[in-house]
């Protein structure tokens, strides 16, 4: 039997949403729901983006949060096929979003309007948010856990190969600006370097990434914390009166923001030691939260079990890249896992990205299990 999420995703696919231009799919998949007689409302997130919640209640818990994003990164340059075409060939489907993360959004979906197809009620409560915004700034989830988004356990369909990810790296991005004063080159004297400023910064910040190296987690290993850029100064002969540094830190699960600001805020301080005129502003871009929840909980044996009946391998894993999920575990309180069709490292974020249809057809079979399981 071919279930719903084939057709679905064909639907999504072929409706262009990059960050910023999710209101057309939006508005598809509040149809898909509405039309199989959920209770959807559309919450907008900015103008012209909205999150989509549909919501079955069937009076009883646990309830259950399924969630993904509906945006994607741009089309990119080298593809063969028609992004938006919903191609189907040697069973895949290729298009933007067809991995990353239409299929998973589809294959949830889809066992939601089959279940209501065959008039079967979930085991509890459900909800479905499609939200916006993850490929850049997460803004969609943000605001769903900043309005009060409630559940007993949720499901983030990323592409994780079929496998149950547990817990996943958080990301914490800085830019730190330093102010000097120019003068002409011929007498460096008279003004303050930013450029040097800000590598003696960056020298510091190596030496405590070093120093992380040090601090293993048994799934990730140790933390990392990498100078990414620099740029500053006009001219050769002009002593550069700013210059701005970009730093990624890497988190993993039991680590906090407050602890990485410490570290930029000692870097600099070791810093300012040799040049006490050293002025430093520091701008944070957008967190976003590790986490990792016991390989017993109930969430984990309830989706085992539900992989299992599906006839999916128990693979459980973690997940290096960064994800909506810890907004939900420490945002609202939501136990979450990870689980989805599609591979994010052979086919997300890339020219001709593709789903495998068999993974999609058993990922709405898993999904279909978990709603009926108590």
């Amino acid at each position: 039997m071919q279930r719903s999420a084939r057709s679905i995703l064909e639907r999504l696919v072929r409706i262009p949403s990059p960050t910023g231009g999710e209101q057309a799919v939006a508005e598809a998949c509040a149809s898909l729901c509405s039309d199989a007689g959920l209770d959807v409302v559309l919450e907008e997130v900015a103008s012209g983006r909205p999150n989509v919640l549909a919501r079955w209640k069937v009076g009883r818990g646990p309830h259950l949060l399924l969630t993904g994003h509906l945006d994607t990164v741009p089309v990119g340059e080298g593809w063969t096929r028609d992004p938006f075409g919903a191609e189907v060939g040697d069973g895949r489907l290729y298009g933007r979003g067809a991995c990353d993360m239409k299929g998973g959004l589809a294959a949830m979906i889809g066992a939601l309007l089959d279940l209501r197809r065959r008039e079967e009620e979930p085991a509890g409560d459900v909800t479905l948010a499609a939200v916006v915004g993850e490929e850049e700034d997460s803004a969609g989830t943000r605001a769903l856990v900043a309005r009060g988004i409630h559940a007993d356990r949720a499901v983030l369909a990323e592409p994780t190969a079929m496998r149950l990810v547990v817990s996943n790296r958080g990301l914490l991005n800085f830019r730190v600006i330093v102010k000097g004063v120019s003068a002409h080159a011929s007498s460096p004297a008279l003004g303050r370097n930013a450029v040097t400023a800000a590598a003696r910064i960056a020298l510091e910040l190596e030496l405590i990434g070093e120093e992380l190296g040090r601090r293993r987690h048994p799934a990730f290993g140790p933390p990392s914390l990498t100078v990414g850029t620099i740029h500053g100064g006009t001219r050769p002969y002009v002593v550069p009166d700013r210059c701005e540094i970009e730093v990624d830190r890497r988190i993993n699960p039991g680590e906090t923001a407050e602890q990485v600001v410490v570290e930029l805020e000692t870097a600099i301080a070791t810093a300012r030691r040799r040049l006490p005129w050293l002025e430093a502003e520091v701008v944070a871009g957008p967190d976003y939260l590790a986490f990792e929840i016991p390989k017993n909980h109930d969430l984990v044996r309830s989706m085992s079990s539900a992989m299992a009946e599906a006839g999916v391998p128990r693979h459980i894993s973690a997940w290096r890249a960064a994800s909506d999920a810890g907004f939900l575990v420490h945002g609202a309180g939501i136990p979450c896992v990870l689980f989805g069709p599609g591979d994010i490292e052979q086919a997300a974020h890339r020219p001709d990205e593709w789903i495998d249809l068999d993974d999609l057809d058993t990922a709405q079979r898993v999904f279909e299990h978990l709603l009926l399981s108590r």
